[in-house]
């Protein structure tokens, strides 16, 4: 009997050394072990340093200062290297020259990485709502999958264990359900489809204007559970794929929803609208990687 294939070729891990960026290398370590390529990237912006040294009163000449810089993203792919050493993985660095997102997005290309794995900032209250400007620009404009990643100690040691994928009727939708499919098939994943029926409006509308909301959220679960299975179908997943109808503001009912069923990752297309530019993310992914303490996988349409 033949081995599955993974999911995933080649991976990408920008690493700048802070916390959120070790929470991104450890899940791609684990990942790696299952047969996952990987490549450490660090990325030096030299574009300030060379704005300000021509454009100065006193100009000045930036190369000590760019060779300095140059060094310290050495070490840190040197750190990042022997962190997967001692996991035994290897892996393979790269130094880049570039602003970040566009940096990032181009060693991707360079290495036909087929995953980015990033990390978000892991902070609470208010302060939660930044994502970082490299990661935000990287999920709006990568056209592979990114896995984004807030904490170490939420990184399972499979990450692919247990998906919960988020599905409505879009081809965002879509291309999340065919990763997980494809999870399924490659990593042994098992899979739950989830369906978020937005109630909360629905109750407060009904409220505000005197009707009886429940034979329409009735009919509004009803539809969910045939998107579900129309979902089902069209990724490749079995009719007999675990399904859930779950009521809520629809990121955090899928957030509920994973911790309910001690999901590993969450699986979401980038926005939940047909016909959107696909730089514009879409706010139940957006919050969904803001606010999930699993990893979260952002598919973008192919």
């Amino acid at each position: 009997m033949t081995s599955a294939m993974p999911p995933f070729s080649r991976m990408l891990v920008p690493y700048d050394g802070s916390e959120p960026a070790r929470a991104a290398l450890a899940a791609a370590i684990a990942l790696a072990t299952h047969g996952v390529g990987l490549v450490i990237a660090s990325v030096v912006d030299e574009t300030p340093l060379i704005a300000d040294a021509s454009g100065t009163m006193a100009a000045y000449d930036p190369t000590p200062i760019m060779d300095e810089l140059d060094a310290q993203g050495r070490a840190l792919l040197d750190e990042a290297v022997k962190q997967c050493y001692e996991g035994g993985v290897d892996a393979a660095k790269h130094l880049v020259h570039d602003k970040p997102v566009p940096g990032i997005l181009a060693a991707g290309d360079t290495y036909g990485c087929d995953l980015i794995v990033m990390g978000t900032h892991a902070r609470s209250g208010v302060a939660r709502t930044f994502l970082g400007s490299t990661t935000e620009g990287v999920l709006r404009l990568s056209r592979i999958p990114v896995l984004t990643v807030r904490t170490v100690d939420h990184v399972a040691a499979a990450p692919f264990a247990q998906l919960i994928v988020a599905v409505d009727d879009s081809e965002p939708s879509d291309a999340a359900a065919a990763v997980a499919a494809r999870l399924a098939r490659g990593a042994g994943a098992s899979v739950t489809a989830v369906y978020a029926v937005d109630t909360l409006h629905l109750y407060e509308n009904a409220a505000n204007y005197g009707f009886d909301p429940d034979p329409l959220a009735h009919d509004m679960r009803e539809a969910g559970r045939t998107i579900l299975q129309t979902a089902l179908a069209h990724a490749g997943l079995p009719a007999q794929t675990p399904v859930a109808v779950v009521d809520g503001e629809p990121a955090a009912a899928i957030v509920d929803a994973a911790k309910d069923r001690g999901a590993t990752m969450i699986v979401t297309g980038t926005h939940g609208r047909r016909g959107v530019r696909r730089f514009l993310l879409g706010s139940v992914a957006e919050h969904l990687v803001r606010t999930s303490e699993i990893p979260v996988l952002v598919v973008p349409v192919p």
